[in-house]
């Protein structure tokens, strides 16, 4: 039986605790869209101002920026469940300094400011994990600034797959992005990623397949960390 989007909404964070039924009433108060946008599909450019809540139902979408010097940083993976820049909602100056893009086919749960008011104003549990989201906003630009700018590219990796395999409780990592966009994940060029994860794999740390990075050695990456 397929899932409805009340029923894929229950494992988001805005709406953790609540069933099907309950995300449906809460939100047959308001007005809402749900968009589908194809792959590859830039849903907002830099600079173009965030006027509404977006939240990844399906799919999943690039967060992007591009320096003076057209390196290209991608600052967030929205994944389903995810809230496209939450705190921007609200902000004096919406307008959003990265680039939203379409991975694959993405479904986004679209509520304008003032309906978005009105569901975190009379539901208090949504309200609670609004704010829980956006308490969670500065570790996570914490993490971020201390893998791109001040970690070695070997401890950027090794940061990466032992957050997803403690995420996962699972050591074989699958790889949704390209080599090029976990690049910009890290901040770093394609070729520089392949030559560290050659050098890893090299030293039985891991195993590199197409879409998969099996971790064989945890204390090993721990150690790179250590360093």
């Amino acid at each position: 039986m397929k899932k409805t989007i009340f029923s894929q909404l229950e494992s988001s964070a805005l709406f953790a605790g609540l069933d099907a039924n309950s995300i449906e009433k809460h939100l047959s108060m308001i007005q809402y869209s749900v968009k589908k946008v194809p792959a590859k599909t830039i849903f907002l450019s830099e600079n173009e101002p965030l006027c509404e809540m977006v939240l990844v139902i399906e799919g999943h979408v690039s967060a992007g920026m591009s320096t003076v010097k057209g390196k290209h940083l991608m600052v967030d993976y929205l994944k389903p469940g995810t809230m496209l820049a939450p705190a921007f909602v609200y902000s004096d100056n919406c307008e959003m300094p990265v680039e939203v893009k379409t991975i694959e086919e993405s479904v986004l749960l679209c509520i304008s400011k003032d309906d978005f008011s009105l569901l975190i104003g009379y539901c208090e549990h949504i309200r609670t994990n609004f704010i829980h989201i956006l308490s969670h906003i500065n570790f996570f630009l914490m993490n971020k600034i201390r893998m791109v700018y001040m970690n070695s590219i070997k401890e950027k990796i090794a940061t990466f797959l032992l957050r997803k395999a403690a995420s996962t409780h699972c050591d074989s990592i699958p790889l949704r992005l390209s080599r090029r966009q976990l690049a910009d994940v890290f901040g770093i060029q394609k070729s520089s990623l392949i030559r560290t994860l050659n050098e890893l794999e090299h030293d039985n740390l891991i195993f590199v397949r197409e879409k998969e990075i099996v971790i064989l050695d945890v204390h090993g990456l721990q150690e790179i960390l250590k360093g």
